[in-house]
């Protein structure tokens, strides 16, 4: 195993906070039906579209832009930054780095936002590639395209590379692309989901992933 993809949200940060007040923020400003935070937490993970078709269903497909515009002018100018990096995350990416893998960011968050948040966060060291939806999250937007786009980009073999991430998308993402998965139960997702969705293995914390990468050597 040479190449690891990481999610961002639920896997390499707590991105709760931000999301969910720019999904209440969103809900109100189009007067949609406040469905609650133990819902609200499924969003996160999935692409925003598809959120809110599942959640959502009345809602028109034309009417997705609109959502995703206003909750972005929310979540773009205040709760990008209401997150929380994991405890021991950046010793965890910098031991495996040091291992001698290249690691990579493979999230539905807009690549511009990625971009943004990695630096933030001082995590700019550790990755090699920063891959994520297109900015009005429309296109590119599932786990299956964009680490195919980031596989791609980086020269990764399907048989060298590794998906990690906390929900089913980022599952089902590398099962589409073939590539071995690793799932997280420390985010949103819970150890059924992952199992259900095709994990090969699963951790339960943040300093459990290297012995996790261990496992497909």
């Amino acid at each position: 195993m040479e190449n690891l993809f990481f999610d961002f949200d639920g896997t390499i940060a707590d991105t709760q906070e931000g999301i969910i007040n720019a999904l209440k923020y969103m809900v109100s400003e189009l007067n949609l039906e406040d469905l609650g935070i133990d819902t609200y937490k499924k969003f996160i993970g999935p692409s925003l579209p598809d959120s809110l078709k599942r959640y959502y269903p009345n809602m028109a497909q034309s009417d997705y832009r609109t959502a995703v515009k206003t909750y972005q002018s929310f979540y773009n100018t205040k709760g990008v930054y209401q997150l929380e990096i994991y405890p021991e995350m950046k010793e965890t990416l910098a031991q495996l780095k040091k291992t001698g893998y290249k690691l990579y960011v493979s999230s539905v968050k807009p690549e511009s936002l990625i971009k943004l948040l990695v630096p933030h966060l001082n995590l700019d060291d550790y990755f090699s590639g920063l891959y994520g939806a297109s900015d009005d999250e429309t296109t590119r937007n599932t786990k299956k395209a964009i680490l195919a786009y980031g596989m791609k980009d980086a020269q990764a073999s399907s048989a060298n590379s590794l998906m990690i991430g906390d929900r089913m998308t980022d599952m089902e993402g590398g099962v589409q692309n073939g590539v071995h998965t690793l799932g997280v139960t420390y985010g949103f997702g819970d150890n059924q989901e992952l199992a259900d969705y095709g994990a090969d293995y699963i951790v339960d914390s943040v300093t459990s992933i290297p012995d996790g990468v261990k496992y497909f050597e």
